[in-house]
């Protein structure tokens, strides 16, 4: 399924939109937000505009940790160290962009940029923040089935932090009334106009 996006900006500018997307490599989209959020659906949506990319979930890693303690903020930190080695091993097999997916709880995504960029300092990586309503946020975790993550307090706390914790460079949406589909036209969108002010 390709974008209504996409098919607008090739309808106006032949072409153009893909040359911007080979212009200069994308190497690294980075999605953070609550469980709720919409970020992993919207990664799948978004995911089907870079075929030749990954989609690396954080917490499928974490899940292979065999007594993984889903509480434990070091724990997670360090599988958060772990997936920047893989981010960088598909890149360099040529697989980009990598598109990452995780909570980035607190500020930790000062430290995993921080790391990515002791890998390869000329990385081109976008970032965005994705978060919703109080409302919303407990409607969507009260339609999720086990065994799904819906602790209420703990998403309200991880939704309250992408507001607070907005790294200088990370572009935001509230995905409240939007599907993945919707939020990743969003961002898809960003990830164009930001190519075309570029040029």
């Amino acid at each position: 399924m390709q974008f209504a996006l996409q098919k607008y900006v090739l309808q106006q500018t032949p072409n153009t939109s893909f040359q911007l997307m080979q212009d200069k490599t994308l190497d690294i989209i980075i999605l953070r937000g609550c469980p709720g959020s919409g970020k992993s659906q919207t990664a799948k949506s978004l995911s089907q505009s870079f075929p030749k990319g990954v989609r690396l979930e954080v917490d499928t890693i974490r899940n292979m940790v065999i007594s993984v303690d889903w509480k434990n903020q070091q724990e997670h930190i360090d599988i958060l160290q772990v997936s920047t080695g893989l981010v960088h091993d598909f890149l360099k097999l040529g697989f980009s962009p990598v598109i990452v997916i995780d909570t980035f709880s607190g500020d930790k995504i000062n430290k995993y940029l921080e790391t990515l960029y002791e890998l390869d300092k000329d990385l081109s990586i976008k970032i965005f923040g994705l978060f919703t309503t109080d409302d919303e946020l407990k409607r969507r975790l009260d339609l999720r089935t086990n065994p799904e993550f819906k602790d209420f307090p703990i998403c309200k706390r991880l939704n309250d932090d992408v507001i607070k914790w907005k790294h200088k460079s990370e572009f935001q949406v509230d995905t409240t009334g939007l599907s993945p589909t919707q939020t990743a036209e969003k961002i898809y969108g960003q990830i164009i106009s930001e190519k075309y002010a570029s040029r």
